[in-house]
């Protein structure tokens, strides 16, 4: 089994050894590659060489840009993950611990390749989720320092003291040429149901292979309203009803704002609105654990 692998340059000294040496105890060949930059070129210019898997060894933005140079081939993406949230991976079953990652994707009977959707926005390839608001505010307020040192956590205070700064916006969303006129707080297109179920428990079940994006608009009139919205989504759900809006997309998803806000992808600020999204239906072959 030949493997590619994209190490980021944040990941860890420790992580770095313990993969280099379970790398070498598989009898796998492989070839590892250090870049945060131009991830998905330097992986083009690479895959007519036979390999058998392109590993992604980072957070959740260097597994998307393995995964945008995957697109249209037959070569799995693997993963190791050496980020701070690791939402794919966690989505998936992949195991967390850097021996138990590298034995998945170095032995093929126990790891079997899975399609699931991806969407295209601004040209690149995104797996988890995407959004604008409060939750695109808080990764954009979060700093990687802060993410070295707390891990996940640091994410919560920033979430805080953004709930307590949030604002409506108006904003034009049209799915599958239905638009529609919200004035929201905060809008959040899934792919996958792992941060969607932190944020709404009760929301639909969010798969990364049912063929469709969960769109959910969230209208609060003010930052009171979040922890009201939280408490009675478990208790009434139907009484926040016009707090959220859940729609579905199979085509395509466009966000317009008169002014332009902070749009995130897989938990990195990648610009503004307008925001254009487009589904791609099984386009991607994740390396995960058989069932």
């Amino acid at each position: 089994m030949r493997l590619l692998i994209i190490l980021s340059n944040s990941a860890s000294i420790i992580s770095r050894e313990v993969m280099r040496k379970s790398l070498r105890s598989s009898g796998c060949s492989y070839e590892v590659i250090e870049t945060n930059a131009c991830v998905a070129s330097t992986v083009k210019a690479r895959l007519d060489e036979g390999w058998d898997c392109v590993v992604a060894a980072g957070g959740d933005g260097t597994v998307a840009a393995v995964a945008d140079a995957l697109l249209g081939t037959d070569i799995p993406l693997g993963i190791l993950p050496f980020g701070t949230g690791n939402l794919v991976a966690r989505e998936f079953g992949i195991p967390l611990d850097v021996v138990s990652a590298v034995d998945l994707v170095t032995r093929s009977p126990v790891a079997t390749p899975r399609a699931i959707d991806a969407m295209r926005i601004n040209g690149r390839i995104y797996l988890l989720n995407a959004g604008i608001g409060v939750n695109a505010d808080v990764i954009d307020d979060t700093s990687r320092i802060g993410k070295s040192l707390f891990g996940r956590s640091a994410y919560v205070g920033a979430a805080i003291w953004k709930i307590l700064q949030a604002k409506t916006h108006r904003l034009e969303i049209t799915i599958d040429d239905d638009t529609q006129i919200h004035e929201a707080t905060d809008v959040l297109i899934s792919n996958c149901g792992i941060l969607a179920r932190a944020l709404n428990p009760n929301g639909p079940d969010i798969r990364a292979d049912d063929g469709h994006l969960d769109v959910c608009v969230m209208r609060m009139k003010s930052p009171l309203e979040y922890p009201w919205y939280y408490f009675m989504r478990r208790v009434v759900p139907k009484l926040v009803n016009r707090i959220s809006v859940e729609r579905i997309a199979r085509r395509t998803i466009t966000i317009r704002c008169p002014e332009p806000i902070a749009v995130q992808a897989d938990g990195d600020v990648i610009g503004v609105t307008p925001m254009d999204i487009e589904l791609l239906p099984l386009a991607v072959k994740l390396l995960a654990r058989s069932s």
